[in-house]
């Protein structure tokens, strides 16, 4: 019999209630002493400065000076002669801040001319701001000396950034004769923080990165890399006082124009070309400074750049994409937990949403809702999963086969407990009631932190689901299930060694149709050691890990799925060198049978110069045929090759090929490659060409069933952007789509498409 909902709910909290109890009295006793950094006091002007990468000594002459000269990688806490001057001001409404970075050879700057968020392989310079002051979640504000920028939001919670968050701020930069001067004015808007009368109290962290021979992180923080937080060990900035409220809203209107010529695979008549288009609108309120409303109507959400191919062949679990959409994006973190439950690529055509995102002093939260006009989600199994779509049945009128529209809730609440712990909830729904579907999931889950160098991560989810008649059919379910899921990770990090134990429970029915969550039906154990060893710029290798690691996996029933042993070494050298290797072997089931698998993996590159990066993946294994239940041998390249011609043209070509032999011959070759070509004209604009190709060659008689001897996919894509502010932005482009299989003897076209796509941010 299936608990009722909110039972289970409470009896998966009394299972972790003992752990989490004794974890934080563990993490309050550590809570108890840590010592106050120095602060800075941020001034306020009258007069802003112009934002052009020229540091005029006038404009800046009130700023608070802050001096960037201390090595945290490769060398730990070493001062530097490559330094830089920081300085930061506000005039109430604008956070301003200005570098200025001296370089002992400029000639070896490295620097160009690239769209926003893609500047990581240059020198680049910026500032990590926690603005709740709560050791947990910070932005980051960066700039290459051509003044492109890039913005990033770190969870130190989850020890993870996130690029995808664009905020509106604008930056300027120049190379000098001696380093580069770079500018930033970072509207206060753009910023959540705890309204106050008084004066506000951030962390804050000035940074630049110095790409040579190594790559260099200079700071104006010394950090220990045995204390395993990092927004903790930074310096308060004390300031902002007396803001005045002003109106925070952002309306973001978008029109979207296609004309789409298409034919069947069959390669019948061309439909007539046809001009569409689509309008919408975003809108953004900031209630207070901590509180976020945003809500879409009638929303594009088409995806103007493609995805980064995956090679998709001998492979069972679903891929991976990530989100691009800028509803979703905005305030994603508040919904992190440990597993990934909230996957918002799932909500594939809604027609509105509403998200409320907020923090009030200890307390997290967010809400969001919307429709979706096709309810697709991952299907999982032990062994596999796969992408189903729900369908509506004949009607009256005999009209069928029309994807079904379901209603979609999420809420998500966080309480920070002591220094740098947390607990919280996830509650996800998804229904279709005219199909008599739905899945609901609750979650509770904790990230505790015992020591300086310790974290516990727990998480305890429940899930039920009502499912309708085709997903009865094709997957066996019954018309009712329900599922658990626990997952419990212990991990220990300091400057020399690492280890993790880890514990997953994944019942046979459990389901999140809103996460991503491609495995059930086992319980996985694992443990890492680790042991790393570090040294300055002065030695060949800056720094090496080797590792070992051991995990188990076995159904519900306790038959045993996999058992696996590796061991990892990873070092990092000069040039900007890596060199990862991994060897190991694991005994395999699939299908009734188990396999001895051993597996050899080499990753090595490295980027000499600015203007040239290169390297390559090389992976050599005994591993399971899934088509044939039978143990093959597979040997995958995949190199890949960045190239820069001058500030402005950029070439980046990936490929990967791969030959799996089984006895009798090779089953199968597979290639795919990845070509884009830029030229990017300023820090606002560019034309970009890909090219995408996939083309899988089978041995078809070395197959157990039917299957194309041969198949091709081939896309292109033309595509011109020119970028005003973050969320002000105009595309046009050209896309094509060709496939060949064994009814055609060359690729054949079968999509035409011409699009255009403009976004305003208009703030009132």
């Amino acid at each position: 019999m299936v608990l009722p909902f909110y039972r289970t709910i409470y009896l998966t909290w009394v299972r972790c209630a003992c752990a989490l109890a004794f974890l934080c009295i563990s993490a309050h006793a550590l809570s108890a002493d840590r010592s106050a950094l120095s602060s800075y006091e941020i001034p306020r002007i009258s007069s802003a400065p112009r934002i052009d990468g020229t540091v005029d000594a006038t404009e800046w002459r009130e700023a608070k000076r802050v001096v960037i000269d201390i090595e945290t990688d490769p060398a730990e806490n070493v001062r530097t002669t490559v330094s830089a001057d920081a300085f930061i001001m506000e005039d109430g409404e604008t956070l301003y801040v200005a570098f200025i970075a001296t370089d002992p050879d400029i000639s070896q700057i490295r620097a160009f001319y690239r769209d926003r968020d893609l500047l990581w392989d240059d020198d680049h310079i910026g500032i990590v701001l926690d603005t709740f002051n709560d050791e947990r979640r910070a932005y980051e504000f960066w700039v290459n000396p051509l003044g492109v920028q890039a913005d990033s939001i770190y969870d130190d919670v989850n020890r993870r950034g996130d690029k995808s968050w664009n905020g509106i701020w604008d930056s300027a930069g120049r190379i000098t004769s001696s380093g580069y001067e770079a500018e930033m004015a970072i509207p206060l808007k753009q910023l959540r923080f705890s309204p106050s009368d008084s004066k506000q109290v951030w962390g804050v962290d000035f940074v630049r990165q110095f790409p040579r021979d190594r790559q260099n992180r200079i700071s104006n923080n010394p950090l220990d890399r045995d204390i395993l937080c990092y927004l903790c060990q930074i310096r308060k900035l004390e300031g902002l006082d007396d803001l005045q409220t002003s109106r925070n809203l952002e309306v973001i209107p978008s029109l979207t124009t296609t004309s789409v010529q298409s034919r069947p695979r069959s390669l019948g008549a061309w439909e007539k070309p046809g001009l569409a288009s689509d309008a919408g609108v975003d809108v953004r309120w900031g209630i207070t400074q901590d509180l976020y409303l945003n809500a879409t109507v009638n929303p594009d959400f088409s995806q103007v750049e493609a995805d980064a191919p995956q090679l998709d062949i001998n492979n069972t679990f679903s891929l991976f994409f990530p989100e691009r959409r800028t509803f979703f994006l905005d305030g994603a973190d508040y919904f992190d937990t440990f597993q990934n439950l909230v996957y918002t690529r799932n909500i594939a055509d809604p027609d509105y949403g509403l998200k409320l995102t907020g923090k009030s002093g200890r307390h997290t939260y967010g809400v969001l809702t919307a429709n979706d006009q096709s309810t697709s989600f991952i299907m999982p199994r032990s062994l596999g999963s796969s992408v189903t779509t729900l369908i509506s049945p004949a009607g009256e009128q005999g009209v069928s086969n029309q994807a079904v529209e379901s209603d979609i809730s999420i809420a998500r609440y966080r309480l920070d407990l002591f220094d740098n712990s947390t607990i919280g909830a996830v509650f996800t729904d998804r229904r279709a009631d005219t199909l008599g579907y739905s899945n609901s999931v609750a979650s509770i889950d904790a990230v505790l932190r015992p020591t300086n160098s310790d974290t516990v991560s727990i998480q305890g989810v429940y899930s039920r689901s009502k499912n309708p008649l085709q997903l009865r059919e094709r997957f066996g379910q019954a018309s009712e299930t329900s599922g658990n899921s626990l997952r419990v990770q212990y991990n220990h990090i300091d400057a020399e060694w690492d280890w993790r134990i880890g514990y997953d429970d994944i019942g046979k029915d459990f389901r999140a149709d809103l996460g991503f969550v491609n495995r059930v039906d086992y319980k996985y154990f694992v443990t890492t050691v680790g042991r790393t060893w570090r040294a300055d710029g002065d030695s060949f290798f800056s720094r090496i890990r080797f590792a070992a690691d051991y995990d188990r996996t076995e159904d519900q029933s306790g038959k045993q799925l996999e058992e696996e042993l590796e061991f990892f070494l990873n070092m990092n050298g000069p040039a900007q060198s890596y060199l990862n290797a991994l060897v190991g072997g694991s005994k395999t089931y699939w299908n009734g049978k188990t396999f001895d698998e051993q597996f050899n993996q080499l990753s090595m590159g490295f980027s000499p110069t600015a203007n040239l990066g290169i390297g390559a993946t090389l992976r050599i294994e005994d591993v399971v045929d899934f088509a044939n239940t039978r143990l093959g041998r597979s040997n995958r390249l995949s190199p890949f090759i960045r190239l820069q011609f001058g500030r402005h043209l950029q070439f980046n070509l990936s490929h990967t090929l791969q030959q799996f032999d089984v006895e009798g011959g090779r089953l199968f070759t597979a290639n795919l490659s990845d070509l884009r070509t830029t030229y990017q004209f300023t820090a606002k604009s560019f034309l970009r060409f890909t090219l995408q190709y996939n083309d899988r060659e089978r041995d078809q008689s070395l197959y157990l069933n039917s299957v194309q001897r041969r198949s091709k996919d081939l896309t292109a894509q033309l595509l011109y952007s020119y970028r005003f502010t973050a969320a002000t932005r105009f595309f046009v482009g050209y896309s094509d789509a060709s496939f060949q299989d064994d009814r055609f003897d060359s690729i054949e076209p079968i999509n035409r498409s011409v699009f255009a796509k403009f976004t305003y941010a208009w703030q009132p």
